[in-house]
């Protein structure tokens, strides 16, 4: 090879690893905009469940004290218990039978 000839060759080799590095570079760029963007996301979604599981504490406490006055004392009993025997007041009620067990 001649020198002209190495010297297009070594030229073009640079034009390549410029091109080359300038998509990378773009790449890099996209990419950290695209973690940005789901690091706010992820930010907001984390804020989201967290506003959920208030509400959702706050529906259950609503929910258990709901159950608890609308049966007689019964502090004892777990929420599904306290439900069946919401259930079973209403069946009664509904069925005519006055009595409460």
């Amino acid at each position: 090879m001649e020198f002209v000839e190495l010297k297009q060759l070594v030229e073009s080799n640079a034009k390549s690893i410029e091109a080359l590095a300038n998509e990378s570079s773009q790449s890099l760029q996209r990419f950290e905009q695209r973690f940005t963007v789901l690091g706010n996301e992820i930010s907001d979604l984390k804020d989201t469940v967290f506003t959920l599981a208030q509400i959702a504490s706050d529906h259950e406490k609503r929910l258990t004290q709901l159950v608890g006055y609308s049966i007689t004392g019964d502090d004892r009993l777990d929420l599904l218990q306290r439900l069946q025997k919401l259930g079973r007041r209403i069946n009664q009620i509904e069925g005519g039978d006055r009595t409460v067990d």
